[in-house]
């Protein structure tokens, strides 16, 4: 009996345990918290890569996904972060390695927060990026398209034209220049970065240098680099004064490693030169010609504008956006986020009548600008929301043959009411995110569009992210 009696008591203390945990889990899930993690490493199998890079197992009948950790690879893992249906970690060792894991080219990665897919042979890298657009699509946006062109691709280093570097300032006053680690505030201190452009890459150390000789002021929180087809260019953020002598340094500096100097404070507002005056500085680039009649574009750009950040692909881009498109002279056509004009200009030289719609005022400037200076009067830049009935009233109802959009990775859904409106005949969508892909082509389907075409572009080797390209015809019964 008194065995029994300790039984009954332990179950029933077991009980209350069990009641109180949940109730403490229910308080933590309603309060957003985290679910306990298991600090102890443990082994997984992999058995497939995520859309983000990342291996993914079963463990204790959740999925655990792994960073650096590739499919059929044995792997010793440390949890990262614990969830409702799915668990985090890293990879600590590999005990079985993926024939298709290689080294690392850069002497930063698994610290530095870029590049995460370093491990992955490139080839594998690409065949990855495809198979994620088209299971995005197949399993969100019940799409299957009727062609899947062969991957746009570019080097695999040396081809990134623009960077943001970030500047920490230790307690002791040394600067660290370079890029933040996965998931933190913390900033890598580099020299060198495998993928820059390399008139980028050689900035790095004597700019570190100037951080070095200014640490007593502390005035600057980022640099910007960005190399057009004739220069480099470096945009320094600072919070507070640069000292006369500072700026002195900096000219030589600027004169020594050729390349240009523009700053702005850290609140925003205009670019200032070396001297303090506000300037309006332009870069430019090429795209290549279509046809022997064409003598291609120069397209202008403030260093502060977005541009694509990869030149050769870009320009591979807009080749097969005018392929896919097939414009006519007669063709009327609209571009959707058109930014400076990277697609409005070439459409411009094929169609009778261009519309570029950008929300940006100060980029609609700048496609107006690049119209002027190549003689293109088939075009017009308008500033406006998407979202909005104004855009609405510029374009008209039903007299767009053709349209091109290159939304955001948020995607187009605010422009599906404007697109069913204009119902053009067939629409190329250029996405850098394949799950709002997949959202929004679901939208078009339902509009009567037909994915026909679809093809993956490598614009960020050695990352998880991937952009994608999809020609949309409308199903003859819906004319």
């Amino acid at each position: 009996m008194a065995g029994s009696r300790r039984g009954s008591n332990s179950n029933a203390s077991d009980r209350k345990g069990s009641r109180a945990g949940a109730q403490m889990r229910g308080r933590q899930r309603q309060r957003g918290m985290q679910a306990p993690l298991d600090a102890r490493p443990f082994d997984a199998v992999i058995d497939r890569l995520s859309h983000d890079g990342r291996g993914i197992a079963r463990w204790r009948d959740k999925t655990l996904f792994v960073s650096g950790a590739l499919p059929s690879e044995t792997v010793t893992v440390k949890q990262t972060s614990a969830h409702s249906k799915f668990n985090e970690a890293k990879a600590l060792d590999i005990i079985a390695r993926s024939p298709e894991r290689v080294e690392p080219v850069c002497e930063y990665y698994g610290r530095c927060g870029g590049c995460d897919l370093q491990h992955l042979a490139i080839e594998a890298q690409v065949v990855a990026k495809e198979k994620a657009v088209l299971d995005q699509l197949s399993r969100w946006g019940g799409l299957t398209p009727s062609t899947v062109l062969p991957p746009l691709r570019s080097k695999p280093e040396g081809y990134r034209a623009r960077a943001r570097l970030a500047v920490q300032w230790t307690k002791a006053g040394e600067p660290l220049l370079g890029f933040r680690e996965a998931g933190s505030k913390q900033v890598v201190a580099i020299s060198s970065c495998a993928i820059l452009d390399p008139r980028l890459e050689k900035l790095i150390a004597p700019l570190n240098d100037w951080l070095k000789a200014i640490a007593r002021n502390r005035p600057v929180t980022h640099i910007e680099l960005t190399a057009d087809d004739n220069s480099a260019s470096a945009v320094i953020r600072h919070n507070r004064p640069l000292l006369e002598n500072d700026l002195a340094i900096l000219a030589q500096l600027s004169k020594t490693h050729t390349f240009n100097v523009f700053r702005q404070l850290e609140s925003g507002g205009s670019l200032l030169d070396l001297n303090g005056y506000e300037c309006d500085p332009r870069l430019n680039y090429q795209l290549p010609a279509m046809s022997e009649s064409d003598d291609g574009l120069t397209i202008a750009f403030h260093p502060l504008d977005f541009i694509q950040v990869n030149p050769d692909l870009n320009r591979q881009m807009v080749s097969q956006a005018m392929s896919l498109l097939d414009i006519s002279k007669g063709d009327k056509v609209a571009d959707l986020f058109c930014g400076v004009g990277n697609f409005t200009l070439p459409m411009a030289k094929r169609a009778s009548e261009v519309i570029g719609i950008e929300a940006q005022e100060s980029m609609v400037v700048r496609g107006r600008e690049n119209a002027k200076a190549q003689g293109l009067d088939t075009v017009r830049f308008v500033a406006a929301d998407l979202e909005k009935p104004m855009a609405s009233a510029l374009l008209g109802r039903g007299d767009v043959d053709a349209m091109l959009l290159d939304p955001p990775r948020s995607g187009a859904a605010g422009a599906m009411p404007l697109i069913a409106q204009l119902s053009p005949a067939k629409l190329v969508y250029i996405s850098c995110n394949p799950s709002t892909l997949a959202r929004d082509a679901k939208s078009l389907a339902e509009q009567g569009y037909q994915l026909e075409v679809l093809g993956i572009m490598d614009m960020f080797p050695h990352t998880s992210h991937v952009e994608s390209m999809a020609l949309f015809i409308r199903n003859q019964e819906n004319t």
